[in-house]
């Protein structure tokens, strides 16, 4: 299993970060990585619902809610993908610090192809991936940071 942490301090109270992460079918608004982005189920948030993210080219994902603790946690599993990973969750941890929120993202991953998808994870996806989770912060943080400064 591969697994990193990254984290970042946004400048909103906890519940505006919650907002965002919990609108799981705007994830488009505001992470780099995804070109556009849905709800799949009836359910527009909370555990069990799901939602489909356009990565751009042909790349896509299938998530599920598996774990929501609003104001405090988010898990999404991947369920549906044509990247290499063979299971995937990515965690997210909200912490108030103040009038500020430190948010990680903690991603669980295991790659498709025994032993060659841990080489390949160890030279290449690893970093990929995690770069990727800096930008979703990043551009989380721009994102809530804005919305509150207009509110």
């Amino acid at each position: 299993m591969g697994s990193f942490a990254t984290e970042t301090k946004i400048e909103a109270p906890v519940n505006e970060v919650w907002q965002a992460l919990g609108e799981i079918g705007d994830i488009y608004r505001w992470n780099p990585g995804v070109q556009a982005s849905h709800t799949t189920s009836e359910q527009k948030a909370g555990l069990g619902a799901t939602r489909f993210c356009d990565l751009g080219g042909k790349n896509y994902l299938d998530e599920e809610v598996v774990t929501w603790q609003p104001n405090e946690k988010l898990t999404m599993r991947i369920t549906g993908t044509n990247l290499p990973f063979e299971t995937a969750d990515i965690r997210f941890t909200l912490r108030p610090e103040g009038d500020a929120t430190m948010v990680t993202v903690s991603p669980l991953y295991k790659l498709k192809y025994g032993v060659m998808g841990e080489l390949l994870d160890r030279v290449y996806v690893r970093n990929s991936y995690q770069k990727g989770m800096e930008a979703l912060l990043a551009g989380l943080k721009a994102h809530v940071e804005e919305e509150t400064k207009a509110n």
